[in-house]
């Protein structure tokens, strides 16, 4: 017999033995009224117990990815695995966590509301309508059952998007679908966010309420599932009718009509000098010379910027550009490449020219995707001939940065690194480089913002099970042979071992070891390789899952591939990607102008992913070719392209457009000599030396070491004010006897055509009456010619106008 005792520990004991024998006390159900209307019954605790701890505060006893709570309180992430979660609740412990009996005594209420010290704070108020909940499910038995409450999806209302016209605003509806094909609405119960609260304000329970005219991502979040929607604050009506703007092609037509839903009138064209400046920049990394800029201002063809274009994605500096870039986005990390130290800088080159190469010759870009994942270094030659182009590779690198590299097949130095990468790491480069998709928060859970679970993580990670770059393994026993004979060699003439240049073979082997295949850490099971949201992809022999892997991801019907390179490309052109970061694809990340991404992966498909039709499209658009200036109704828009953003340069086009306006040539000196002559964009190297290595590193080039696009730094920095005013390398150049401002010193030129010279060579403009005239008084009024034309050019490199594009 049991008896029923005051002291609140027995009683909680009592509570935990009805729990095990399934014994309830008879409740008296009382609804429950939610705070958006309608009210609940009977509770559940998969459909609202889950949710509302979700909701009250990271699951009451974890946080954002920190599973074990205090005194051994331990939840499931955002409340994904139920099962444990009911256990934690209701059997750990023995049972102290809730009071059948006295259910405003269970401690999960009492240190929720405050009435308990703890370190988590107060989650709610008691008698608030969460706390009503509780308690009634406390009440009623604290039943679960299993399965009932499994989501299968959910709806948001409205859709795609919440126009808020008023200052009423919108309330947010969100409807479950349940696996038993019940629906509820779960509104109370989603965990809301808001990407720009200068936007919209958001209530905790979905309430949105208009801030300023803008675009803002809602995301909502219930027990695993995950919806977004844009939110639009459109900017005040104007008293005439919205203006007629010309279309040049269906770039400026979705991004139009979005701009009249949101009453922002786009500015107008840029100027032809401030277009020629900014094209230059964003297609070749480098200012047009001051004779460019004469020429294409007298041009009188309205054909002329169209002409302008087709000549600068011919030129050999934009596949440059696109090769630095590309070399972001696939990690030519320099310091990861093989040793010998001395030649590191020389892969990274032969990396950065495989890439050069293909952009010039129009390669299409799924076809460079492939060459990149399914690369090996023989590329089916036989031993004796793969052994002889790896061997006069490396003479090639040993005399320079000139090599027949840039001939091969596939990118083998992808795969290629001095130090074994674990094959989680390839996954996560993959999925962020070719399909836009940061991978990394479901190595050890389900992404809390994504579909993908740690199932997925794993199963993709083993496509690359196979991937092998080690010392003495090889792909053939004669390969085994050959290779063997010539570093035996190459270690008896280089004495030291690590100074030896060790010939070494990039494979897969064939059959894959199924020991190589990892498990996943949450099951303990080994998953079968498989694409992410893609097909299984079993080891079978003769067969590279890679390969596999290749024509899933590039065929046309792929949901990722185009859409994410488009929007890079888009992103590169406007300073902010449709999907923003450009790597971040999720479902918590909605596009800014889905119907323009769709448009522009469907065209790019089509074109047979050809970037040259791309980027012509884009810098044709008006969209592209808008002026930066702002109106009344476009000035707080940060994401709708209805004027150009002014953004900063790049590292490489930083030093490249200061060279340009010096008229200096970058010097290389000790090991990185090897680049004189070269623009920055040509290089590939991640490591240099000297002055040069400090002024990329302040203005945000990244070092390569990670798959995330985060790595690339954009945002001033004191450190790049200081050096473009005191340097003393800088300074150095200003006054080079062979760069501009020495040359015009010589020159037989007055006063009047040296202030064009310098405002066209730093700013691509002429100059203002009110410019110009104080340029001409200094340049006759100052002692020193020379230094009177440095001061002038010293001080246009200082300003916003030179430093950022616009």
């Amino acid at each position: 017999m049991i008896t029923r005792r005051c002291h609140r520990g027995t009683s909680l004991r009592y509570g935990f033995v009805l729990f095990l024998l399934g014994v309830t006390q008879s409740p008296i159900l009382a609804a429950v009224p939610l705070p958006t209307g309608g009210q609940v019954d009977t509770v559940d605790f998969e459909r609202h117990v889950m949710g509302l701890l979700t909701k009250a505060g990271c699951n009451m006893g974890s946080c954002h990815g920190s599973f074990q709570g205090r005194n051994g309180f331990r939840l499931s992430l955002f409340g994904y695995e139920p099962a444990m979660d009911y256990a934690a609740l209701t059997r750990d412990n023995w049972g102290r966590r809730l009071n059948p009996q006295r259910p405003e005594d269970s401690l999960l209420l009492l240190k929720a509301t405050g009435q308990i010290p703890h370190e988590g704070g107060v989650r709610f108020g008691k008698g608030s309508w969460m706390y009503q909940l509780f308690i009634e499910w406390i009440r009623q038995g604290a039943r679960w059952t299993p399965g009932r409450g499994t989501v299968q999806r959910i709806d948001i209302t409205p859709a795609p998007f919440a126009l808020l016209e008023s200052e009423r605003g919108v309330q947010i509806r969100v409807t479950a679908h349940f696996i038993d094909g019940t629906q509820e609405d779960v509104t109370p119960f989603c965990d809301f966010r808001i990407s720009d609260e200068s936007v919209a304000q958001l209530s905790a329970l979905g309430h949105l309420t208009p801030r300023q005219p803008g675009d803002a991502a809602l995301t909502v979040l219930y027990r695993g599932q995950v919806q977004a929607i844009r939110v639009l604050v459109p900017a005040p009506r104007q008293a005439q009718p919205y203006p007629t703007i010309p279309e040049h092609n269906f770039i400026d037509r979705e991004v139009f009509a979005k701009l009249r839903l949101l009453n922002i009138v786009p500015s107008e064209l840029a100027p032809d000098a401030v277009f020629l400046r900014r094209v230059y920049i964003d297609t070749i990394g480098q200012l047009p010379t001051p004779e460019e800029v004469r020429a294409f201002l007298n041009d009188t063809d309205p054909n002329k910027r169209e002409k302008l274009i087709d000549r600068l994605l011919t030129h050999p500096l934009h596949a440059a550009l696109w090769a630095t870039k590309l070399s972001d986005v696939t990690g030519n990390n320099t310091q990861a490449l093989e040793i010998p130290v001395p030649l590191q800088p020389r892969r990274s080159q032969m990396w950065q020219d495989w890439l050069r190469k293909r952009i010039a010759d129009n390669v299409p870009y799924d076809q460079i995707v492939r060459d990149i994942l399914t690369a090996t270094s023989r590329d089916g030659l036989s031993p004796q001939d793969w052994v002889a182009f790896a061997v006069k590779l490396d003479e090639q690198l040993a005399a320079g940065i000139q090599t027949d590299y840039p001939a091969k097949k596939t990118l083998d130095l992808f795969w290629r690194r001095q130090q074994p990468v674990p094959i989680e790491q390839w996954g996560e480069k993959v999925a962020a480089a070719f399909m836009g998709i940061r991978l990394e928060c479901a190595q050890c859970h389900k992404h809390p913002t994504d579909r993908w679970t740690q199932e997925d993580y794993w199963a993709f990670a083993n496509i690359f099970a196979g991937v092998t770059f080690q010392n003495n393994q090889f792909s053939h026993p004669e390969v085994k042979k050959l290779v063997d004979a010539i570093n035996a060699e190459r270690r008896a003439k280089a004495g030291q071992q690590n100074q030896a240049v060790i010939l070494r073979e990039m494979f897969v082997p064939d059959p894959i070891p199924a020991n190589r295949l990892r498990p996943n850490p949450g099951t303990g099971r080994v998953p079968t390789p498989k694409a992410l949201g893609g097909p299984v992809i079993p080891l079978q022999p003769g067969i590279d899952p890679r390969v596999r892997l290749a024509e899933w991801l590039t065929a046309p019907d792929n949901p990722y591939f185009a859409r994410a390179m488009v929007n890079r490309v888009w992103a590169h052109y406007f300073g902010v990607g449709l999907v923003h970061p450009v790597d971040d694809f999720s479902q918590a990340n909605p596009p800014t102008n889905p119907r323009l991404l769709d448009a522009l992966a469907q065209e790019f498909i089509r074109s047979g992913f050809n970037l040259r039709h791309l980027e012509k499209l884009i810098l044709m658009s008006r969209t592209y070719q808008l002026d930066s200036t702002v109106n009344e109704t476009n000035k707080f828009d940060t994401n709708n392209y209805s004027r150009a953003y002014v953004r900063p340069l790049l590292a490489e086009q930083v030093v490249d457009i200061l060279n340009c306006a010096l008229g200096v040539t970058e010097p290389f000196a000790g090991p990185d000599a090897i680049f004189n002559g070269m623009r920055i964009v040509e290089v590939g190297s991640s490591r240099l030396n000297g002055n040069v290595a400090y002024v990329l590193r302040i203005f945000g080039r990244p070092p390569r070491t990670t798959a995330c696009d985060c790595e690339r730094a954009s945002e001033p920095a004191l450190p790049q004010t200081l050096f473009r005013m005191t340097d003393p390398s800088l300074l150095a150049k200003l006054n080079h006897p062979q760069g501009r401002v020495s040359q015009l010193a010589r020159a037989q030129v007055g006063p009047e055509e040296i202030a064009d010279e310098l405002f066209l060579a730093a700013l691509s403009r002429y100059p203002t009456a009110a410019e110009k005239a104080a340029a001409v008084e200094h340049l006759r009024t100052g002692r020193n010619r020379q230094q009177a034309i440095a001061d002038i050019l010293w001080a246009l490199i200082n300003t916003r106008e030179f430093i950022l594009n616009h």
